[in-house]
């Protein structure tokens, strides 16, 4: 174990690179021992004190030694309705210990999850920082014992191209995408490498099917793409021939390869899994999810990344962007629906400089997995995104900050960033223009809150993560003070394609507000991430592009949008999914539960992770939650519930802890039944 603090000269000392300096040490001494404390505090010039104070602050930041190993268990709604409870049970009994302890030797630490992010292979159990995705209580012997899936799936390509050419920027991003073609192989074996599919195998795949096809010395590439959002058929192999529709096969585990290698050479049919999911969506943000290399620039580049871009760079006139951005009506998928124009422009019209632009990829909400499968799948499209919106607002510096447990949506994004900047797209002058733009990576630690702009601000700064009182908005003093964007990472996504077709064409989808990403899970038969026009129904959700029910039993619920979202019946699923409409789609999440679920166990979850994540500045979520926790584990009054509900939502500061009581108002709206309620 190295020492924690050797890494502290790499900080500069300011206070801005606490959470970094605290996340670095902890990933070196795996805790934060009073005396790293002190050494960091010393280090950035941060009172002892209030390093603790943020340290205490951050769920992901320990401030106790764990075991030797570190076993946790998820019981979101997702996996608990899939057996998570149980499968801690059973890890307490075979590992000798209770959750959220650590055995007397000290050999293991037993933990609760309040969501791993892979709800589409529910249930999920961790064991030392990885993932193992549709775990039964009979796999828990080998899976304690030490047998996991691979990682290192990852074959990063960054330097082979370069940005060496003068002229326009379109000129410029000529040059590099004819240096991209270079070399393609006319048969390519896609396989979907994303955090819910490393879970279920893929890094076993991928692994063997590089290592069948040198053998047999073919000269097919295999490429570790993100995943299309078939996270049910995972592992998925995609096979893309030259003038030939792209064929889905999965799931197809590492002992499959050879035969599906010998139906390729041999030219059987293959059945694609592909056409009842695909029908129905409209995607527009996940067009090359699964499709291209999501490690390799040259391949972006050959499905026209940075190619809107190249041409806004060259207009010169980036109010227009802002103008198709306004056309299209986008707005912002973090779950306000805030006009992104709006926001644009009062950036740009705002005095200050520099004016930065922030991507919000916390993404801290149990049951919500749609940002990570974006970044995981096409992080070039991320980049690009994010050049406009700087290029618009007149912004000179960018942050990307990722929740600190997406290990896999971060490492590509970083090689994306390495790659941009050896071809001149990213840093000074970029394509040879005038415009130039810095970015970094910032990671979480954890923290729901983190999901309201101005606390994620605070958390950039040093600070503990709680909202901000506005105004001033951050567009006028944000970071640091200065005019700043603020942008989830599904709201940047729309934005290459709407300034390449025009606001009008987006504007044209989804009877005026376009596409939506929907993360499926629980007692569905086809989970993971679709993309489908605002306005469609959870029926079709479900049934259609989910498959129904997974159980063969009725659903008889759909808790939609997470913990801030609210609990679905059936009479609702025909009701169109449009914001601040009678179902709101919130961040989009949908969680379908059987006949057997209890909805009060699931409500009361929800509650019990606003409760644990209130930031506590406001007193009525510090509090309000508690008590309205207290009062379901009892028989419930209506009335008292209503109005404790009212003030939690109309005196707290944020979005988060005002819809704080949404889950409980609609359970009981909706199954008063189960809260025995008459």
């Amino acid at each position: 174990m190295t020492d924690p603090t050797d890494s502290l000269a790499a900080f500069p000392r300011e206070r801005t690179w606490l959470l970094p300096a605290l996340r670095a040490a902890q990933q070196a001494e795996r805790w934060l021992s009073p005396e790293t404390l002190d050494r960091i505090a010393a280090h950035l010039r941060v009172p002892k004190s209030e390093v603790w104070g943020v340290a205490s602050h951050y769920p992901e930041l320990r401030l106790a030694r764990p075991g030797r190993r570190i076993v946790r268990v998820c019981t979101g709604v997702s996996c608990r309705v899939v057996g998570g409870r149980e499968l801690l049970a059973a890890c307490e009994q075979r590992l000798g210990v209770r959750a959220g302890q650590t055995s007397a030797d000290g050999a293991v630490t037993l933990e609760e999850l309040d969501c791993a992010f892979a709800c589409s292979v529910a249930p999920v159990v961790e064991v030392d920082h990885a993932l193992q995705g549709r775990v039964m209580p009979g796999d828990l012997a080998a899976l304690l014992g030490g047998a996991g899936h691979h990682h290192a799936v990852s074959t990063p390509t960054a330097g082979v191209l370069t940005g060496a050419a003068s002229g326009s920027p379109t000129q410029c991003l000529a040059a590099l995408v004819r240096a991209a073609q270079r070399g393609r192989a006319a048969t390519r074996l896609v396989v979907g490498v994303g955090s819910c599919s490393i879970a279920v195998g893929a890094g076993e795949t991928i692994a063997a099917l590089r290592d069948e096809v040198a053998r047999r010395k073919l000269p097919d590439a295999v490429v570790a793409a993100g995943c299309h959002g078939m996270c049910w058929a995972a592992p998925t192999v995609t096979v893309l021939r030259e003038g030939s529709a792209p064929v889905v096969i999965g799931p197809v585990a590492a002992a499959e390869v050879p035969r599906l290698l010998d139906a390729l050479s041999s030219s059987d049919a293959l059945r694609d899994v592909s056409g009842d999911v695909m029908g129905p969506q409209r995607r527009v943000l996940l067009e090359r999810c699964g499709l291209i290399d999501a490690d390799d620039i040259a391949d972006a580049l050959r499905h026209d990344a940075y190619a809107t871009f190249a041409r806004a760079l060259e207009a010169g006139a980036p109010e227009r962007v802002i103008e198709e951005v306004r056309a299209a009506g986008l707005a912002g998928r973090g779950g306000a629906y805030f006009q992104t124009a709006v926001k644009w422009a009062g950036c740009r019209a705002a005095a200050g400089a520099p004016k930065y632009i922030v991507v919000n990829g916390e993404e801290g909400e149990p049951g919500i997995f749609k940002d990570r499968h974006l970044m995981e799948g096409d992080p070039h499209r991320l980049l690009e995104a994010v050049l406009l919106a700087a290029y618009a607002v007149g912004a000179a510096r960018g942050v990307l900050y990722i929740h600190g447990e997406a290990e896999l949506s971060a490492e590509r994004v970083a090689g994306a960033l390495a790659q941009a900047r050896r071809c001149g797209l990213l840093g000074d002058r970029i394509l040879g223009s005038d415009f130039s733009l810095e970015i970094e990576i910032r990671r979480g630690l954890g923290g729901f809150v983190l999901g309201e702009e101005t606390a994620l601000l605070e958390s950039i700064e040093g600070r503990r993560a709680m909202p901000r009182t506005r105004p001033p908005f951050p567009v006028e003093a944000g970071l640091w003070g200065k005019p700043t964007v603020i942008n989830n990472v599904e709201t940047l996504f729309a934005v290459p394609s709407i300034v390449a077709r025009g606001g009008a064409w987006f504007a044209g989808l989804g009877g005026g507000r376009g596409t939506k990403l929907f993360g499926l899970s629980g007692h569905v038969r086809r989970p993971g991430v679709v993309e489908m026009e605002l306005g469609c129904t959870l029926r079709t959700l479900i049934d259609t592009v989910g498959g129904g029910s997974s159980t063969g039993r009725p659903i008889r619920a759909a808790v939609v949008g997470g913990p801030s979202g609210s609990v679905v019946n059936p009479r609702h699923f025909d009701e169109p999914l449009i914001p601040r409409g009678p179902v709101n789609p919130g961040t989009g999440g949908v969680v379908a539960l059987d006949e057997r679920a209890s909805v009060r166990d699931v409500v009361r979850t929800l509650l019990a992770f606003n409760t644990r994540e209130s930031c506590g500045k406001c007193t009525p979520c510090r509090e309000g939650t508690a008590r309205l926790l207290a009062m379901l584990d009892a028989p419930v009054d209506q009335a008292t519930v209503k109005q404790l509900s009212e003030v939690i939502q109309l005196a707290s500061l944020c979005g988060l802890g005002q819809a704080a009581p949404f889950a409980v108002l609609s359970g009981l709206a909706e199954f008063p039944g189960e809260f025995g309620v008459s």
